[in-house]
């Protein structure tokens, strides 16, 4: 028999995965409308063997029409809930329907329950999702920000003073360090395995208008060191950092527009267009250097 039985899993084992699947994978309402269809059918199978001898449910006799058809879907409630008060029993050929109904009822009681809980859990998910991305959101525009407003604090001492100490070309080299930090964040958004998150245009808008004016600002840095004949490119260490700045943000840009679902392609040639003026700029400060 166990023979019999492992040979029978082995040829079905496909098609009742696949039947399961079929099941778990239907709606709410077509769950529960199988459970009360399993319920109202088996009610009436228990109904037409009570015109079998020995193998209806037992207590019906001496009732009318009505009353039985009434108490046999009673029972075919009770058995699908798995309740059993016990006064109304199966005999005969009924009993054997009363396991199956409730070992199928049961299984489709599981899988709404389980459908309902994961539904929640994937809210959960989504909110959390959300939740995290808007917080990443935040840090990566109040990170740009942070870097403008170094970036300004320098150019305000370069104009003053004509020199920029060790202090300040280690701050603008962090500087340079962070903003790279902050784009490599960007393509997260995008990413083809997050499906609990979409960026939306507003948010794009304000994100690529932080790395514009962010790169703008080294763009105007690097302009006024050249004006006030501040030897900027013997910082090899920051020179570097500006270097790996620049790939990192062309790298990106170029991510971004062929991700970005909104078509802001004007703005991202913007951009491309400014990182290649300080590219040229730091091209002719080697050039001149040497």
């Amino acid at each position: 028999m166990l023979s019999g039985m492992k040979n029978f899993w082995q040829r079905n084992h496909g098609r009742l995965m696949r039947a399961m699947d079929s099941i778990t994978s239907l709606s709410y309402q077509t769950l529960f409308l199988i459970w009360i269809g399993l319920a109202l059918g088996f009610g009436v199978v228990y109904f037409l063997l009570e015109y079998l001898p020995g193998h209806g449910p037992e207590a019906l006799e001496g009732m009318n029409t009505m009353q039985r058809l009434a108490n046999t879907l009673y029972f075919s409630v009770i058995t699908a809930t798995s309740t059993g008060y016990g006064d109304v029993t199966p005999n005969g050929f009924s009993k054997f329907l009363a396991a199956i109904q409730s070992m199928s009822a049961l299984f489709v009681f599981a899988v709404f329950v389980t459908k309902l809980v994961s539904h929640r859990q994937d809210i959960a998910l989504k909110q959390i999702h959300k939740l995290s991305f808007e917080d990443m959101f935040h840090n990566i525009r109040e990170g740009f920000y942070i870097v403008r407003k170094d970036l300004d604090r320098i150019m305000i001492l370069a104009n003053e003073k004509h020199a920029i100490s060790e202090d300040e070309w280690f701050d603008l080299t962090t500087a340079y360090r962070q903003a790279q930090s902050y784009l490599r964040r960007i393509p997260d958004f995008y990413d083809e395995k997050n499906r609990l998150y979409t960026i939306d245009d507003k948010r794009e808008e304000l994100l690529q208008e932080g790395v514009h004016r962010t790169m703008y600002r080294v763009d105007r840095l690097i302009s006024m060191l050249g004006s006030k004949h501040v030897d900027w490119i013997a910082q090899k260490e920051c020179v570097s950092e500006l270097h790996q700045l620049l790939e990192t943000c062309n790298g990106i840009v170029h991510f971004w527009r062929k991700q970005s679902p909104h078509h802001r392609l004007k703005d991202f040639e913007e951009l491309l267009d400014l990182i290649e003026e300080i590219q040229k700029m730091i091209d002719r400060g080697v050039h001149k250097n040497e």
